[in-house]
């Protein structure tokens, strides 16, 4: 099969390109037999390989802190509000005459054992702020925000939801609360 005039040009051009290393061209182009020494070293002193040099695709690099303030703001006010709620879910379960596990705290410890529900919420509300980037700004002040309100408005919010807290806490609890208001 011979090459017409109009195809041995383009293929002359094309090699041509790729000989300059001008722009569409991804590789180098070896025709006939390659001289060894040659092929193993480039210009710039780097050993050459025989495959071909294919452009380098860049990661793509993936910001979590390039999100929404708004989204992550309301995303803030969900994981604060429930890192308080699994403290006080804990709390209970852990320390209380109702919960599963009913631990006695020592005498030196005892104290402080109404702190319990700061320190786990506390630790996991640090942990989705941390993950999700909300450690500043409006985030933070909405993660912050919601993990006092749930603490502070507990009373509240067991006679709103009161099957919620029962699922999670107990029956006796949710009583004991509602009558208490």
């Amino acid at each position: 099969m011979a090459l017409s005039n109009a195809q041995r040009d383009g293929f002359d051009r094309r090699i041509s390109r790729i000989k300059k290393g001008g722009p569409n061209t991804m590789g180098e182009v070896h025709v006939g037999p390659v001289d060894e020494e040659a092929a193993r070293t480039r210009k710039k002193g780097k050993p050459a390989s025989n495959t071909v040099r294919i452009k380098k695709k860049r990661a793509k690099k993936v910001d979590l802190n390039s999100g929404s303030t708004m989204t992550l703001s309301i995303l803030a006010l969900f994981f604060g509000g429930l890192s308080m709620f699994v403290g006080q879910a804990a709390d209970f379960h852990l320390f209380a005459a109702g919960g599963l596990v009913q631990l006695t705290p020592p005498e030196i410890i005892a104290p402080y054992i109404q702190y319990v529900p700061f320190a786990i919420g506390g630790f996991l509300a640090l942990a989705f702020g941390w993950t999700f980037h909300m450690l500043r700004g409006i985030r933070f002040l909405a993660l912050a925000g919601s993990f006092g309100a749930v603490y502070y408005y507990q009373a509240e919010l067991i006679q709103k939801v009161p099957g919620l807290y029962a699922s999670f806490f107990s029956k006796e609890f949710v009583e004991t609360a509602l009558a208490a208001v």
